[in-house]
């Protein structure tokens, strides 16, 4: 990667919709040159500004499910749960026949419908493990390749509040319709998202300040992790004693390398995932998260080999995005 490129990404994983000026004047780089590259990391799958409904913030509506499959069967599972719309993100791991589901769901009772009936009627899954998040620490919209300094990283523009004359409520289609549009291209200009949504480009500008602002929506800037040069993904699935659950969640969450950070009710109580360098640090990695707790933490890994999708998007066999992507719905 290089090094302007990696400043690009970093600076929209801060600011997502700032605009290329606004951009311009902490790069030191012209709109136009800004805008170009991205198209370039765009159109290669290498990175794009996404977003989702923040179901991270609702309890047990978010599950961490390991889901094994008899052997040779975990092509096709997989090719059904890609077009699972409340299977957000897929990762298989190197077991070759697991794969880990994050589930986001609407309401209790759709997870449930998910977890008893969906998965048990599919054909070629063999076991089911569930962590039901209780919490959420951090989430993959605050991870950062770290280019800028915190100087520049100051400079850039924070998201506008709502104005005071903006609706407060929205209209349930009209929610929906634009979470979906920006979950697939969340630098879609306003006068695009209005003209493709049939209203007022302020209208669009206010909904969207509404739901950045109230967080019921969570913009991101995604890269491959290979590319990102953090191409060793593993998720870890932990039993923390329970009085130094929150002091470890938190301690975790201030690591650079960690992605997400949550409690969970399951045969684990923490779920984390993280991105390193290379597989020889992970070790080390683990010698460090076993020293945040006073008592033993009992860890497992899953090292992920490839993630068809992520964040309702499609993936290619190089964890590239593609043109495909399946909106959360009811969210």
């Amino acid at each position: 990667m290089s090094d302007s490129d990696a400043r690009l990404i970093h600076a929209l994983q801060l600011a997502p919709r700032a605009t290329w000026s606004e951009l311009s004047r902490v790069l030191a780089e012209s709109p136009v040159v800004l805008s170009r590259r991205y198209e370039r990391l765009r159109e290669s799958g290498v990175a794009k500004v996404i977003g989702h409904p923040s179901g991270f913030n609702i309890s047990r509506n978010l599950a961490f499910v390991e889901i094994d499959c008899e052997p040779g069967s975990l092509a096709a599972v997989t090719a059904t749960l890609v077009e699972l719309p409340m299977a957000m993100t897929l990762d298989v791991t190197s077991s070759g026949t697991c794969l880990i589901a994050t589930l986001i769901a609407p309401d209790d009772e759709s997870l449930a419908t998910v977890l008893l009936d969906t998965l048990p009627s599919l054909p070629g899954i063999r076991e089911v493990q569930t962590h039901i998040a209780t919490s959420t620490l951090k989430t993959g919209d605050n991870w950062n390749l770290r280019a800028l300094d915190a100087e520049e990283a100051a400079l850039l523009p924070a998201p506008r509040p709502p104005r005071a004359r903006a609706a407060r409520t929205l209209d349930p289609q009209f929610r929906s319709d634009l979470m979906a549009s920006l979950g697939k291209d969340a630098r879609k200009p306003a006068a695009a998202l209005a003209r493709e949504l049939g209203v007022s480009e302020q209208k669009v500008h206010d909904a969207i300040a509404r739901l950045v602002h109230t967080k019921q929506f969570l913009l991101r800037t995604d890269v491959t992790s290979a590319w990102s040069e953090w191409p060793v993904h593993v998720w870890y699935f932990a039993d923390i004693p329970p009085r130094q659950l929150s002091t470890v969640a938190t301690a975790l969450s201030a690591h650079p390398e960690i992605r997400y950070v949550g409690t969970s009710a399951g045969p684990a109580n923490l779920a984390f995932d993280v991105w390193l360098r290379n597989l020889s640090v992970i070790h080390v990695f683990e010698e460090r998260v076993s020293s945040l707790a006073q008592a033993g933490i009992k860890l497992r890994r899953q090292v992920i080999l490839r993630t068809p999708k992520r964040v309702g998007h499609v993936l290619n066999d190089a964890g590239r995005f593609t043109d495909r992507y399946i909106p959360l719905s009811g969210l």
